[in-house]
């Protein structure tokens, strides 16, 4: 949260005088910040400013996980980004409890952490042997300067140790305790219309270690597919109940589009191509990778192919540290159609930051009838896909480009959040993972 006080405060002042002035200081100017970044304060989504490259946030040790840790444990969250701007900044960060709809949580930041609210970063390392010049940072939390002690969604947001206000870079990530069981497998839908498009799920999740609790107003289940915010399943109410078993399927739901396998891009290497990519050049200072032109996917029959759902991991097979030595590329992409789409055109996954991103946006070129757009990417492999957005819709359609088949190999996250009557915060109690091909 947002204080405005010294790191430091004198143990004589009143505790009363504390708690009841800080709320206000402290919610008051979070909204704000929030709100000079997305124009409106509520939500906080993952964004960062355009010198800012490469993000990635998981649990530390894995780097294809999502950011979720257990509360009271040695797991930590790992965050890295590279800075690309030629000033030299010393940034800072904070973290924000919030909601399972990741609005900011009325509290103070002594009610869910302990430390001081905000820190400096001192991991970073400056690139080597590169052509673009970048310095890489590297933050993981909880840390010796900040202890969590809520479980929840929760913001990290990077800031300028010169203007705290101006946010460079915010990221989601969670924190659970582990006190509901949720079983879940996915299978083909009932409803014959759908069956071929469409993937499925049975849910039951067991409550007894929270004793007593009002399943239509104290339990919200959340329901992700490969990460993605924009198809999340929400439950506020189970569809049935018996005991302490809250149980979430019916004939019709839950129910998630197939969708299609992630297209993949190779860029581990300048010295080799692959089949997507046309070539590779030096000119201006920076490498520049031309892409195969993408089609958009126009058969009724599933090709299987192997992806990382959605995300990305930085590498590059001629040196030994990608996290320095990796360099940098502009990415020329190019999608084929005979007439222009009646909206947007996105590419999205884990590289976008998992939002429809403006600058992952994709322009129509009448002369080769094609949308086409360039991004400065690091050295690695990465996951993406096409996705389209009606003209004043916000919600993007993922089968226009890219196809639906039941048979698409997803991953899919289940979320209980439990909130208490008259708890002030909603507690992250249970986590699972289910794959609709593999099992767990």
């Amino acid at each position: 949260m947002y204080i405005k006080f010294s790191r430091y405060i004198d143990i004589n002042i009143s505790i009363f005088i504390i708690s009841i002035l800080t709320p206000l200081l402290c919610y008051s100017n979070n909204r704000e910040v929030a709100g000079n970044v997305f124009g409106k304060p509520e939500k906080l989504s993952n964004h960062w400013k355009t010198n800012i490259k490469s993000v990635k946030a998981y649990k530390t040790g894995f780097e294809l996980t999502q950011p979720i840790i257990e509360l009271n444990t040695d797991e930590t969250i790992t965050l890295e980004f590279d800075d690309l701007s030629d000033e030299t900044e010393q940034y800072e960060y904070t973290v924000i409890h919030c909601d399972y709809s990741w609005n900011p949580t009325n509290m103070v930041f002594m009610e869910y952490a302990d430390g001081f609210d905000f820190n400096p970063i001192h991991d970073y390392r400056y690139s080597s042997g590169t052509l673009v010049q970048y310095r890489h940072y590297t933050l993981t939390i909880p840390n010796s300067n900040l202890k969590l002690k809520l479980s929840g969604n929760y913001i990290v947001q990077v800031v300028r140790q010169s203007n705290r206000s101006e946010i460079v870079l915010q990221q989601q990530f969670r924190v659970y305790e582990p006190l509901v069981k949720a079983d879940a497998l996915i299978r083909q839908p009932i409803e014959p219309s759908i069956q071929s498009t469409h993937q499925q799920m049975e849910l039951t999740v067991s409550t007894a270690l929270l004793g007593k609790v009002d399943p239509n107003n104290d339990v919200v289940v959340l329901l992700y597919q490969n990460n993605q915010p924009y198809n999340q399943l929400t439950f506020n109410t189970p569809h049935f109940s018996d005991g302490h078993m809250l149980i979430y399927h019916t004939p019709t739901s839950p129910i998630f589009e197939g969708g299609n396998e992630f297209r993949q891009l190779n860029l581990k290497s300048f010295h080799y191509q692959v089949a997507e990519i046309q070539g590779i050049k030096q000119y201006d200072g920076v490498y520049h990778t031309i892409l195969t032109p993408d089609k958009r996917v126009k058969t009724y029959r599933y090709s299987e192919s192997a992806d990382i759902n959605g995300k990305f991991i930085v590498k590059c097979d001629d040196v030994t540290e990608s996290q320095e030595e990796a360099d940098y590329t502009w990415v020329y992409f190019t999608l084929s159609n005979d007439v222009q789409f009646d909206g947007d055109i996105y590419i999205f996954g884990e590289l976008s930051g998992w939002e429809l991103n403006p600058n992952f946006k994709l322009k129509y070129n009448p002369e080769c009838n094609c949308y086409e757009t360039r991004l400065l990417l690091k050295q690695g492999f990465y996951n993406y896909k096409y996705v389209f957005v009606s003209q004043g819709l916000a919600t993007p359609d993922f089968n226009r480009i890219e196809a639906n088949f039941f048979e698409t190999e997803n991953a899919y996250n289940i979320l209980v959040y439990y909130k208490s009557q008259g708890a002030r915060y909603w507690r992250l109690v249970g986590l699972n993972g289910v794959n609709s091909r593999y099992k767990n």
